[in-house]
């Protein structure tokens, strides 16, 4: 696989490295292995993502628009999402090839039919219809080898304290966008935060998400992945941006 998917707050970013010669740090590739290897053999795991977005307001202004995630993933096939943001609050639930989608302040709902496995399913909405999902790269098992096709320079800065905890600071870039990484310094080697800088673009905007409250292998229980409409809420069809 050539390229990254990098899933940001409405924007899908598909860049492809450079020609020129790469310069890939081995022991940033070692610590960004372990992470994705220990992700990957995840049962479960929750978390909450609070991410900020430069975006151009309707009169031309670079501003910041915010968004707070809770996320529940359970096996290949479940996963939960709550997005509170400038749209108000929305919810997710995928379970076993069925997606659902519930705005509460609209009070309205909609379904899909999806793949039956969760990355295929990310894949598939975010084609079809636009729908993004927080940090969804690191939950791809060739996150890696998408990360090194990107990156034409891949370097490990050291390791850095914040609020007193110890973290791994990985560096990747192109042409086109600057990423930084912050990754766990301990066992579990989980990625804590990241920012994307769009080089290439005018007024460099920039992309930030910070992970908070992992939860690893926790007991989820499969019916909260099962949507049932609120009492007196509209269905409404999801309308694909794009023809399948």
């Amino acid at each position: 696989m050539k390229r990254i998917i990098i899933y940001s707050l409405g924007v899908l970013l598909c860049l492809r490295a450079g020609a020129q010669a790469k310069q890939h740090d081995s022991l940033a590739i070692l610590i960004v292995d372990r992470m994705s290897d220990v992700i990957g053999e995840l049962e479960s795991c929750s978390f909450n993502v609070f991410s900020s977005r430069d975006a151009l307001d309707t009169q031309g202004l670079m501003t910041k628009q915010f968004n707070n995630y809770d996320v529940y993933m359970s096996g290949n096939d479940k996963m939960l999402v709550n997005l509170y943001g400038p749209h108000g609050h929305r919810q997710l639930w995928y379970h076993a090839g069925k997606l659902a989608y519930y705005s509460q302040d609209e009070h309205n709902y909609g379904l899909l039919d999806v793949p039956d496995h969760t990355i295929d399913m990310i894949d598939s909405v975010n084609k079809w219809y636009q729908v993004e999902f927080p940090a969804a790269d690191f939950f791809y098992p060739t996150f890696t080898d998408d990360l090194l096709a990107l990156a034409d320079q891949l370097r490990f800065l050291g390791i850095v304290t914040i609020d007193g905890k110890e973290y791994f600071h990985i560096l990747a870039s192109n042409k086109d966008m600057r990423i930084q990484f912050w990754i766990t310094h301990d066992a579990w080697h989980l990625p804590a935060r990241y920012a994307i800088t769009y080089t290439s673009q005018p007024g460099q905007p920039q992309y930030e998400a910070t992970f908070t409250n992992w939860q690893i292998n926790p007991q989820l229980p499969v019916s909260m992945f099962d949507f049932q409409p609120p009492p007196g809420s509209a269905k409404i069809r999801i309308m694909a941006t794009h023809e399948r």
